[in-house]
């Protein structure tokens, strides 16, 4: 069926056993209903299968004609499509039909089967479409915030959370239903309560923001009590009892969270019986059922002499006048939604259908529709929301379709790409990356949409202007509500300051450590032949400090190298044991092992980057070298979604300024190591998604290392 008014009804009328005397008549067909009818059940569910059909009737005289198991069967083979059985039956009929899967039961002969079948057939294919538009609408949003890696929150003035995405869980270590509720200080670090509130008021006083509301920079708190370094976007709108704020959240330490699907928003077609009427020519009720008095309050007796008018108030009494009666005298029928006025004197929506008798009196079928008006405006609000949530994002949102070609997108493609809406709507993706990565951009987009492949790609975003601005995308797979694949949402992120910054530190660290290398070979050399050839004790002293400043310092130069080729080529996270990687890293540390207890579970799947042994193995060389008659007990603690590595040791302790490069506090100008060991465990960890803590509540030291715990 096509969309629109107008359209057209496919129905398929199935009676299994028609007179023996003539074919099956339907009887109701007119210019927006198109009938087809079968006696078979096979044929039949053929026709449905096809997808031709926009609504199935089924004529049931009893239990044992085969109409019921063809009912049950057709709500396997086509569950989108209504099924209304017609029968004359029982109410027992009727009730079986519905337990057999009809959508819907017109107990009805004759006159009546011929009047009412075509309303509730139009009302129920209507019905079945409201539903696919909710259904889409949900999917939609799930899929925005399954395949993004932001967070979103929405507070009220207060700053009381109303809303929270489900990737709050990762980022904060918070359910959504924990936060809501709470102050949103909940998730900032303490220092920050006061500021927030003050420009809050000021914002809502005032109307100035004292922050750049397009991005910004700052620390959260995560549950554990550890910062974690965020950027921000914050949009507003108003809403019926003041502002809210939007905020989408974005853990900037490149950890990767893993969005949950938010819950499918809960539909179902109404289940209230339709208001029959019978007015006569003037407009009064002669007949009117039970449930059409009960949708305006009456009883069915204090309806009957009654002219309609008094069910309307005065301006849709206007209505029908100017409108809707005229269409009925010269199409004979009319069917749309109206606002009727109950007896207490409220007002509802309803769905009215006209039908005029060959009298001159009319048919009236009336549904309150309160339901779907309220389904309507929430599939609006949630528009309205995930098209705020995807304009406020920095980076370009996009989506899709299977073709690699451009439906949806955020106002920040335009924008970077120079391309109006209209330029960008069905334009292949391609067309904004340079033709030199077309091959391998496709590739990774034809992985995503038929693997659902995990994949990042680097290249170019290419502007109208011809203009090329490193980006980086990553997509997931776009499914509809059925669960077909329909594309692919995608994010977009400039790394331009990234890829620079890249750049200089890696020409950075080959020129430092070439001629770091370089200039301490010859100082050493020269320290040696001193040491060799000196004719006093203080002389070979000092040759000798010369020697081991210069080893230290190209042992500094040399970790240096190894963290650069570990860290260059942004290892992967995967599936690892990481009962192995301890193994590995004992094996791998440089001292002796010999006073190392390992305390091991049968294995420990975590997901993290496969060099998570070298961490391991700097931990134990760092505990191992410079405790005085060490004992090291490590330990692998399976805890639910967490996997920790534990790794202690009976020292002194450690100083604080390699403590702060162990959880990655940063160094002072007045406090810092010597050397890289530590920070690399602290990259290492964090690169694969993971935390290091420091605990000194034991003589000694105990360093964790936490890892999401394999599914």
């Amino acid at each position: 069926m096509d969309e629109g008014a107008s359209a057209v009804i496919d129905v398929l009328y199935v009676d299994l056993r028609p007179s023996v005397v003539s074919a099956v008549e339907p009887g109701f067909e007119s210019d927006r209903i198109a009938v087809s009818t079968a006696t078979d059940a096979d044929r039949s569910l053929t026709a449905l299968g096809d997808g031709a059909v926009d609504c199935l009737v089924v004529v049931c005289r009893d239990e044992d004609d085969g109409s019921l198991a063809l009912v049950e069967t057709a709500a396997a083979t086509a569950p989108e499509v209504p099924r209304l059985v017609v029968t004359g039956g029982t109410a027992g009929l009727a009730e079986a039909a519905l337990d057999a899967g009809a959508t819907d039961c017109v107990v009805a002969d004759g006159e009546d089967r011929r009047v009412l079948l075509p309303h509730r057939i139009r009302t129920a294919v209507e019905n079945a479409q409201v539903t696919r538009e909710t259904r889409a609408a949900a999917a939609r949003f799930e899929s925005l915030t399954q395949n993004t890696s932001f967070a979103v929150l929405t507070i009220d003035e207060d700053s009381t959370v109303q809303y929270a995405s489900e990737a709050v869980a990762d980022l904060f270590g918070y359910t959504p239903a924990e936060l809501v509720g709470e102050p949103l200080t909940t998730i900032m670090p303490e220092r920050f309560h006061d500021a927030h509130h003050a420009a809050v008021a000021d914002y809502l006083t005032t109307g100035e923001r004292a922050l750049d509301w397009d991005w910004i920079e700052l620390p959260g708190r995560h549950r554990d009590g550890t910062e974690i370094p965020l950027g921000v976007s914050f949009g507003e709108r108003e809403a019926d009892d003041g502002y809210r704020f939007t905020a989408v959240v974005r853990d900037i330490s490149e950890q990767n969270e893993r969005v949950e699907r938010l819950d499918r928003l809960a539909t179902a077609l109404e289940e209230s019986m339709d208001g029959v009427a019978l007015l006569d020519e003037e407009g009064r009720y002669v007949l009117a059922n039970e449930a059409h008095a009960d949708i305006y309050g009456y009883d069915a007796e204090e309806l009957v002499g009654e002219h309609w008018a008094m069910l309307y108030d005065e301006s849709e009494t206007d209505r029908f006048h100017d409108e809707i009666m005229p269409t009925v005298q010269r199409d004979g029928e009319w069917r749309g939604e109206a606002r009727g006025r109950r007896a207490d004197g409220s007002v509802f929506p309803q769905e009215l259908s006209l039908t005029t008798l060959d009298d001159g009196g009319l048919v009236c079928i009336v549904r309150d529709i309160t339901d779907r008006i309220d389904r309507r405006q929430e599939l609006e609000s949630e528009r309205q929301f995930v098209r705020a949530v995807i304009d406020t994002l920095q980076d370009v949102f996009y989506v899709l379709d299977t073709d690699g070609c451009f439906t949806e997108w955020n106002d920040r493609m335009a924008e970077v790409t120079g391309y109006t809406d209209e330029e960008l709507d069905g334009m292949p993706a391609l067309n904004v990356i340079p033709p030199e990565d077309h091959e391998y951009v496709a590739e990774n987009i034809t992985a995503v949409v038929t693997e659902d492949a995990d994949r990042t790609p680097r290249s170019a975003l290419l502007t109208k202007q011809g203009d090329r601005i490193p980006y980086e995308f990553t997509g997931s797979q776009l499914t509809d509500a059925d669960g077909e694949v329909i594309g692919l949402t995608g994010i977009g992120r400039d790394i331009s300051i990234k890829t620079l910054r890249e750049q200089r530190l890696s020409v950075l660290s080959r020129v430092l450590r070439h001629n770091v290398r370089n200039r301490l070979t010859v100082v050493l050399a020269q320290a040696e032949h001193i040491v060799e050839t000196a004719d006093s004790e203080p002389s070979r002293e000092g040759a000798e400090r010369i020697q081991r400043a210069g080893s230290k310092l190209l042992s500094a130069a040399e970790q240096a190298h190894r963290a650069e080729t570990l860290l260059r080529d942004r290892p992967t996270k995967q599936r690892i044991d990481l009962v192995e990687q301890v193994r590995a890293g004992r094996e791998r540390a440089e001292a002796d092992t010999s006073r190392l207890d390992l305390i091991l579970p049968k294995t420990a799947p975590v997901v993290a980057t496969p060099i998570v042994e070298r961490a391991v193995a700097e931990l134990l060389e760092n505990a191992l070298t410079h405790v005085s008659d060490p004992t090291v007990e490590v330990r692998v603690v399976v805890d639910g979604e967490i996997t920790r590595v534990v790794i202690a040791d009976d020292g002194p302790g450690l100083p604080d300024h390699e403590r702060a490069a162990l959880v990655g506090e940063g160094e002072t100008p007045l406090e810092h190591g010597t050397g890289l060991g530590l920070w690399l465990v602290n990259w290492i960890v964090t690169a694969s998604g993971g935390r290091v803590a420091v605990r000194e509540d034991r003589p000694g030291t105990t360093v964790e290392l936490s890892f999401p715990t394999a599914e």
